[in-house]
Formats: C-alpha cells, sequence, structure tokens
C-alpha cells in the first residue's frame, strides 16, 4: 500500500474497511422473591422414606411446571440452542417457545416495549449478559436466580471453574448466572510464513519483523476490541498503543477479509480470525497451514449465562429450566449440539480449540465490574485512531 504523510495510527485507520462484530447480548437483575409454587403443585411435606428433601422439591416443581405446561425462552438464535430448549420440553413434556433474535439491539427494546405495556411474555434467558444487566436491570426486568437454585449438584462449589461464587457475572452475585466458559483465541498465524516457536507470547507480536504482516478486523468494536481490552487490563496502555500505532496493521470490517487474507498468505498473523469463517474455508480443504495461538494475555470468554424474568407467566417451569439446564448431564447434551464448553469441570470440552487452561486467569466479557473498564477503552482506541 502507498504510504501518505499521515501518522501510521490514522493509516491504519483508513485502511479499516469494517467489521461484523461480535455480538453480545445480556441480561440481570431487580429484587422478588422465588416464585410460588403454581395452583395446584403438590402440597409440601416432610420427603418421602429414602428421598432427600431437594428430590421431593424436584418432584414437587416438575408436576408443577407440568401443570403450567409452557417455558417462552429468549435465546440466541441457532440450531444448537433450540435443541437445547427442545431437549427440555420433550424431558418434561412442556410447550416451549424461544424469542430473542441475533443481538441485544433486536430483543432487548421488544422486551423493553412489551413490559412498558404491561405485556410480561418471558421466563427466562439465556444470553451474554451486558446489555441486559445495564439496560433492562434498572427497568426491573430481571428476578434474582440464586433463590431458585436448589439442587446439590449445581450448588458444589467444586463443580464450577472459580467455584459458585466465581460463576456470578453481576455484581450483587444474584441475578446472572455464567454456565459457560468457551475462550476465544484472539490470535492466530500461517505456519507457512512463521513458525510457532517464533511467537512464544504476546510480547512477540510486537518483534519490528511482523509490521505490516498483521491483519485485524476494526479495532473499536467486535472480536478485536475485546483483545484490546484484555491485552490494556494486563499491560496497560503501552501494548494496545504500540500494535496499533506502530505495526501497521492492516484493518478491515470485512471479517471473512480477515481469515482469507491470513488462508492465501497475505499476511502471517491474523487477530480475530472468526472459527465460523474460517470452517468455511475448512470445509473447501483450505486453511490447514492456520494455528491459532494460546495467549491467555490476549484471549477473552464471552459469558452465555441464564437469567429469571421478573413476572413470568410460567415461574415453575422457569426454575426447572434454571436447574435443569445447569446440571451435568444438561450440561454435556448442551454443549455438544451447540458446540462450546461449560464452566463446569466435570464436563466435556466440545470447543477443543475454546478449552481454557486450568487455574488461568481469562478475560471475561460478561463481568460487570468491567463494564467501565470496556467504556474507557473503547474512548482510549478512538482517541489512538484520531477519530471520534
Amino acid at each position: 500500500m502507498q504510504e501518505s504523510s499521515a501518522s501510521p495510527a490514522r493509516r491504519a485507520f483508513l485502511r479499516v474497511a469494517g467489521l461484523s462484530g461480535a455480538a453480545a447480548i445480556a441480561a440481570a437483575c431487580a429484587p422478588a422473591a422465588a416464585p410460588a409454587p403454581a395452583a395446584g403443585a403438590p402440597a409440601g411435606g416432610a420427603a418421602p422414606a429414602g428421598k432427600a428433601a431437594w428430590e421431593k422439591e424436584w418432584d414437587d416443581l416438575v408436576a408443577a411446571a407440568k401443570k403450567e405446561g409452557k417455558l417462552t425462552a429468549i435465546l440466541v438464535t441457532g440450531t444448537g440452542w433450540r435443541k437445547m430448549l427442545d431437549k427440555f420440553g420433550d424431558t418434561f413434556g412442556i410447550t416451549v417457545e424461544a424469542g430473542g433474535g441475533t443481538s441485544a439491539s433486536i430483543w432487548v427494546p421488544k422486551v423493553q416495549k412489551e413490559r412498558e405495556a404491561k405485556i410480561y411474555s418471558y421466563d427466562v434467558a439465556v444470553t451474554p449478559p451486558n446489555s441486559a444487566i445495564t439496560l433492562l436491570r434498572p427497568e426491573g426486568a430481571w428476578d434474582p436466580v440464586r433463590p431458585l437454585m436448589f439442587r446439590p449438584d449445581i450448588l458444589d462449589s467444586k463443580v464450577w471453574r472459580d467455584g459458585f461464587e466465581g460463576r456470578w457475572m453481576d455484581k450483587d452475585k444474584q441475578v446472572c448466572f455464567n454456565w459457560e466458559f468457551a475462550v476465544t483465541r484472539s490470535f492466530s498465524i500461517n505456519t507457512d510464513l512463521v513458525k510457532p516457536d517464533e511467537l512464544k507470547s504476546v510480547n512477540d507480536v510486537l518483534n519490528p519483523k511482523w509490521k505490516g504482516k498483521i491483519i485485524a478486523a476494526d479495532a473499536r468494536i467486535g472480536g478485536t476490541f475485546l483483545a484490546m481490552a484484555a491485552l490494556r487490563s494486563v499491560y496497560g496502555d503501552e501494548w494496545v498503543k504500540k500494535f496499533l500505532t506502530e505495526m501497521d496493521v492492516t484493518f478491515t470490517r470485512d471479517q471473512r477479509a480477515v481469515t482469507e487474507g491470513l488462508v492465501r498468505g497475505r499476511y502471517a498473523i491474523a487477530l480475530y480470525n472468526v472459527k465460523t469463517v474460517f470452517q468455511e474455508f475448512a470445509d473447501q480443504g483450505l486453511g490447514k497451514n492456520i494455528q491459532y495461538l494460546d495467549y491467555p494475555q490476549a484471549d477473552y470468554a464471552p459469558a452465555y449465562s441464564v437469567f429469571a424474568f421478573n413476572r413470568a407467566p410460567n415461574p415453575n417451569a422457569a426454575k426447572l429450566f434454571i436447574n435443569w439446564l445447569l446440571t451435568k448431564d444438561t450440561q454435556e447434551y448442551v454443549c455438544s449440539v451447540v458446540p462450546t464448553n461449560s464452566a463446569r469441570l466435570d464436563v466435556t470440552n466440545y470447543d477443543k480449540d475454546g478449552a481454557a487452561a486450568p487455574g488461568q486467569n481469562y478475560y471475561v466479557t460478561g463481568r460487570e465490574e468491567n463494564y467501565a473498564k470496556v467504556a474507557d477503552t473503547q474512548q482510549y482506541i478512538s482517541r489512538l485512531l484520531g477519530v471520534n
């Protein structure tokens, strides 16, 4: 590309053609009591001989949920996610319906408008938490999930990565329980152009030999931005500044161009080479020269989580779904059909590239404590690139 008199950062930005951002949808809080059993639910009392109290509670809940007969969920678009919902319906003989869409920009305004009109259509949501915490929690859209959880096999801290308490995404640890932990690898390489041992750490990406040989999605949004946020949380401003202003990175909003540029050998390193796009090339027998790099400082974990709607039309079905979803057997099924990885330590990793290293800290995009840092990083990147 012909050089101009513009600054390196400005030149890099002018090459931005765009990016399909990583859609992040969400859900979170508003205090309320756990739902009472539906009319006609089996009466309480001592557990039958040979049954633990929680087992009787489970049996009573199943009966009450069946009487309601329906569950309506906000759910991510995708075959695997729909199979999860259908599995619940088939297991308990309950009709299931899904709303939502591809992003929070679609379903959050819909929920807001319905609730303004006193329409309460949904029972649960399975979604990333950011928008739902920031936009719907202040409106009282969410009931606490914590009081609804009672099975000992899901309350056991030993079965969860970072423990049971570590799975809550909201600061109050009440409304947003994160069950998924599949790491997104930020960097990938063309092994025809770079040997893996040349990039032993993420700091090696800043070696001047790679200047002009890196392609990335738009740094202000999506996966590239999340990698920048993760790196900034570890290294501060300097790593991000050098990458964006000194490495002569080619940016594009065309996600396919990132992957194709790497596969075709036009670039040695790519940032945010999305697996679904890469799979299109792999299906054509291409991309055998591509390797994802394991850089915990730059990698991040999306936070698909479960939430309970306030004023749910089917509160017993909602409570049943939440407890069912978090069991080992259900997590095995869900992760196999999506596919993804569970935060449960006793569940198989079905996304091998997304397997998290034991004991390693990763940047979790859905943690409420990160939201202010995210906004600050967006402003910082815009300043570096000389844009508003």
